[in-house]
C-alpha cells in the first residue's frame, strides 16, 4: 500500500472520529480547531507517528484542488461553468460571499485538521521510545514546515480577517484569533524553527515521502524547500531582505533552461489506486473547468506573431464550448492532461520570479530584469526587457506569474490583491464582483464572541 494510500485510510478515520466528537458535544457546529487525535497520543511509536506524517501530506494534499480552482475563479484563471452547480458562477463571480455560503472553505477544515494533528505529533515526539535524536529532528523540521505552510495558505485566503494561529488540545477550548501580521510572524517562526531542526536530522527522515519529493526527501535537500516556501511567504509580507536570504538557501537555479529545470520542485502526486485520489483539476472534456476567454488574446506575441508559449502551453481553442448564466468560455486548460499529473507546491520558475520582484522590491532594477529574462525568454519564447527597460516593471512582474503560474496555486488573485490590482481583472458579465478575501466560516463565527471581524458578507467590487 502506498503512502498516501495509508494516509487517506487514516484520514477518513480521523474524519470519523471527529464526527463522533463532535455529535457528543453540546456544540451543533464542528470544533475544526481542536478534532480528536487520541490514537496518536494513545501510541506514540515510529510506525503510528510515520503514518500520521504521510496523513499530513495527505490532508494537504486534499485542498490542492481548492487552491487551484476557487482562487482560480477568484483570480479570473479559470471558471467553473458546471451546469449541474450554478453556486459557481452565482456564488463565486456574483456574490456575495457570505460565511455560510458556498466555497468559503477553502481549505479551512483541512488546515485545522492537519494543525492539531501536526501539534499532537510535536507533543508525543519526546515519547517516541523507538526514535533516534535525529529522527526526531526530522519528524520537527518536516512537521513545522508544513505547519507554517497551513497558515500561509489561510492567510492567502483570509488576508486582513486574520485567523487562528494555536490549536489547543482541549475540545473545549479555542485557539485566540490573531491579525493578519502576527500570522505571518508565527508562520515566519516555525518556519525558521523547522530549518533549526532539519540541520540536526541527518541523512534520511524515518518515514516515507510520496514521489512528488523527488530529489527534497532527504533533511538537507528539504531544508531548501523549507527555505523556499518561507521566501515566498516574505514577498507576500513584502520582507524584501529576508526573501532574498531565503531564496538564497533554496533551490533556486538559473544554470539551467530546459523545462524540466523550471519545472524543479516539490509537488502533490495523484494515483488511481483504491483508497487513493485521483487528480481532481484533470478535466478533458470539459465538463467544468475552462479557461478565462482573454487568457490567450491577452498573451504577448513572440518574433514570429505566435503567442507566448506558457499560454499555448497551458491551454488551447477546444471543441467544446461550456456555457452557463450568460458566460462561456471554449479555451480549455491542458495544465493537467491526466487524472495523475501532479499538482505544484512550488516550482524553480516560481522562485526565480519571487527574487526578480524582491530584487525590483529592493531597489535593484536590473537584477529583477535579468531573472524576468530568463523565464521570459526561455519559457515564454519572448524577447527580453531591454536592460534599460523604463516601463512599469510591477506590471511585467505579475504578467510573467500571471502566465509562467497559471491554474497552479490561486496566485493571480492574491498577486492582484497584494498589488491593489484586483480592478484590472475582467469580469465577464456587469453583474459580476471581484472580491478581495474571503470570509471566515460560519462554523468558526458561531463558537467565538465576539466574533471575528470576517464573519461578514463580502461584497466585492
Amino acid at each position: 500500500m502506498s503512502s498516501y494510500t495509508e494516509a487517506r485510510s487514516r484520514v477518513v478515520l480521523a474524519t470519523a472520529l471527529l464526527a463522533a466528537l463532535t455529535a457528543c458535544k453540546e456544540v451543533i457546529v464542528p470544533n475544526y480547531n481542536s478534532p480528536n487525535t487520541s490514537q496518536l497520543e494513545n501510541a506514540p511509536n515510529a510506525a503510528t507517528v510515520n503514518t500520521t506524517v504521510a496523513g499530513l501530506i495527505a490532508g494537504a494534499r486534499g485542498s490542492a484542488g481548492t487552491w487551484a480552482s476557487t482562487m482560480g475563479v477568484f483570480g479570473r484563471e479559470i471558471m467553473n461553468l458546471d451546469g449541474a452547480e450554478p453556486r459557481n458562477v452565482l456564488a463565486l463571480l456574483i456574490g456575495p460571499l457570505e460565511p455560510g455560503g458556498f466555497g468559503v472553505d477553502v481549505g479551512w477544515s483541512n488546515t485545522y485538521r492537519n494543525l492539531r494533528t501536526a501539534s499532537t505529533i510535536l507533543d508525543v515526539l519526546p515519547n517516541v521510545p523507538d526514535y533516534t535524536a535525529a529522527q526526531r529532528a526530522g519528524v520537527e523540521g518536516f512537521v513545522k514546515t508544513m505547519m507554517a505552510q497551513e497558515l500561509v495558505n489561510q492567510l492567502r485566503a483570509r488576508d486582513t480577517f486574520g485567523l487562528v494561529v494555536s490549536v489547543p488540545k482541549s475540545t473545549t477550548e479555542m485557539g485566540p484569533w490573531v491579525t493578519r501580521e502576527e500570522g505571518y510572524t508565527r508562520a515566519a517562526a516555525l518556519f525558521d524553527e523547522g530549518k533549526t531542526a532539519l540541520a540536526s536530522a541527518g541523512t534520511a527522515f524515518p518515514f516515507t515521502l510520496p514521489s512528488g519529493f523527488a530529489g527534497f526527501n532527504t533533511p538537507v535537500n528539504y531544508t531548501k524547500v523549507n527555505r523556499a516556501l518561507k521566501a515566498r511567504m516574505e514577498v507576500y509580507r513584502e520582507k524584501w531582505p529576508e526573501a532574498l536570504a531565503a531564496l538564497s538557501e533554496s533551490f533556486i537555479n538559473t544554470a539551467a533552461t530546459t523545462p524540466a529545470s523550471f519545472n524543479t520542485g516539490v509537488f502533490f502526486t495523484f494515483t488511481t489506486a483504491s483508497g487513493d485520489s485521483p487528480n481532481p483539476l484533470y478535466d478533458p472534456a470539459p465538463r467544468a473547468l475552462v479557461a478565462v476567454p482573454e487568457f490567450l488574446v491577452d498573451a504577448r506575441k513572440r518574433a514570429d506573431g505566435s503567442r507566448d508559449l506558457r499560454a499555448t502551453n497551458k491551454a488551447i481553442v477546444g471543441t467544446v464550448n461550456l456555457a452557463t448564466q450568460g458566460i462561456s468560455s471554449n479555451v480549455r486548460p491542458i495544465v493537467y492532461p491526466t487524472n495523475v499529473t501532479p499538482v505544484p507546491i512550488i516550482r524553480n520558475e516560481e522562485l526565480i520570479l519571487l527574487r526578480a520582484e524582491a530584487y525590483y522590491r529592493s531597489g535593484n532594477r536590473a537584477a529583477a530584469i535579468t531573472d524576468l529574462n530568463f523565464v521570459r525568454t526561455n519559457q515564454g519564447g519572448l524577447a527580453p526587457l531591454a536592460n534599460d527597460f523604463a516601463g512599469d516593471l510591477v506590471t511585467e512582474i505579475l504578467y510573467d506569474r500571471r502566465y509562467s503560474l497559471f491554474f497552479e496555486y490561486g496566485h493571480r488573485w492574491v498577486d492582484s490583491r497584494r498589488y491593489n490590482r484586483l480592478g484590472d481583472l475582467v469580469r465577464q458579465l456587469p453583474s459580476h464582483r471581484v472580491f478581495p478575501l474571503i470570509p471566515i466560516p460560519v462554523d468558526e463565527c458561531n463558537q467565538r464572541s465576539p466574533q471575528p471581524k470576517g464573519c461578514v458578507n463580502v461584497l466585492g467590487n
